[in-house]
């Protein structure tokens, strides 16, 4: 069956949910390497062997948001001790400090905070987000708010998803991350992050900034309350998402990140029912393989997370059908404040050192 499966993707073939599922299913050490080695040859039919990386800093520009995640540790309420909101200038400056240090890109995610308006306008806030970066460096990059954000900006302000697509666009933004995804199943959700986007709103919002010319990534956060199928339903989702952007003559999705759960600082309740608090890196070492196997022939970046693996867990991603180690980041709170203990700073040469290895 594995074998079968396996030959298939070696063909070039999309193999089915189920058969994603029969993979994560394994649990012999042969047919584990098995998979591994099948997902690192098709990474280098579909990437080669070279290792991408970004020189990025990360802006986390407020922890104020009114909802009320069950594995976040990062969300505060304005009052609430903890609460931050980083003002003009300290957005100004830490962008400048990322030009400085050669940066290209700056990633900007946030709380959804009431509060952040100008003229009691949402979108005037987040444009100004953007105008400051650019201000700093017009050459920066920036790849910033995730399709829950673009919803908040859009309810706050009466607007459809698309004019608040367009004019971040207009003023910028040069992609989105696709975050807020969790896993794309709304039982999951409910229990996840009841008061986020629903599934179908998440693929929406997305589809919708492909079609303006927004291109993505794509995310999963993985290794809570999730059963495997669940996981399968959720790459099926994005693989026909960018088989849709691709029939269109769109760029869609760049790159798949697999997001372990960090669930040291996060809530009590989902704690204890998840019963662990930090990522089992043999889970997602395989999932990595099979996200390869499933979704290479149309999205074919593929990244771990050394911020919530560690440097050593993302290094070794690599051999399981990764081929980018992601960024610097400069700076990072949303996953540090959960408990992660990958650090929240690389340097260049920690990043290089680690392909090399």
């Amino acid at each position: 069956m594995i074998e079968k499966i396996l030959d298939r993707a070696l063909l070039g073939e999309d193999i089915s949910p189920a058969e994603g599922v029969a993979l994560l299913q394994v649990t012999e050490t042969a047919e584990k390497e098995a998979i591994r080695a099948v997902a690192d040859t098709l990474r280098y039919r579909q990437v080669g062997d070279t290792v991408t990386y970004v020189l990025n800093r990360n802006i986390n520009y407020t922890n104020i948001c009114e909802q009320h995640c069950s594995f976040c540790a990062f969300r505060r309420d304005a009052d609430q001790a903890g609460a931050y909101w980083v003002d003009w200038s300290g957005i100004l400056a830490k962008a400048s400090e990322a030009a400085a240090l050669g940066a290209t890109e700056v990633c900007m995610q946030g709380g959804l905070n009431p509060q952040a308006k100008i003229n009691g306008t949402s979108l005037a806030y987040y444009c100004k987000l953007v105008e400051t970066i650019k201000a700093a460096s017009p050459n920066l990059h920036v790849h910033a708010f995730s399709p829950q954000e673009v919803q908040f900006i859009a309810r706050e302000d009466g607007l459809s998803w698309e004019t608040v697509l367009v004019a971040l666009k207009d003023v910028g933004v040069g992609s989105l991350p696709g975050t807020a995804a969790e896993v794309l199943d709304d039982s999951v959700r409910r229990i996840l992050c009841p008061e986020k986007t629903t599934a179908t709103e998440w693929l929406e919002i997305v589809g919708l900034a492909h079609q303006v010319g927004l291109p993505t990534t794509s995310t999963m956060l993985s290794g809570h309350i999730e059963t495997l199928t669940q996981q399968m339903v959720h790459l099926d989702l994005l693989r026909q998402l960018q088989q849709r952007a691709r029939s269109a003559g769109y760029r869609g999705i760049t790159e798949f990140i697999l997001l372990p759960f960090v669930g040291q600082e996060a809530p009590k309740p989902l704690r204890r029912r998840v019963g662990r608090d930090q990522p089992v890196l043999a889970d997602a070492l395989l999932l990595t393989a099979v996200a390869r196997i499933f979704l290479g022939n149309w999205i074919v970046n593929h990244q771990p997370s050394w911020v919530k693996l560690g440097l050593a867990g993302a290094t070794e991603a690599l051999r399981w059908g990764c081929n980018d180690i992601g960024g610097i980041l400069m700076e990072e709170h949303i996953t540090s404040m959960a408990g992660a203990m990958g650090g929240t700073c690389q340097s260049e040469a920690d990043l290089v050192g680690a392909i090399a290895h």
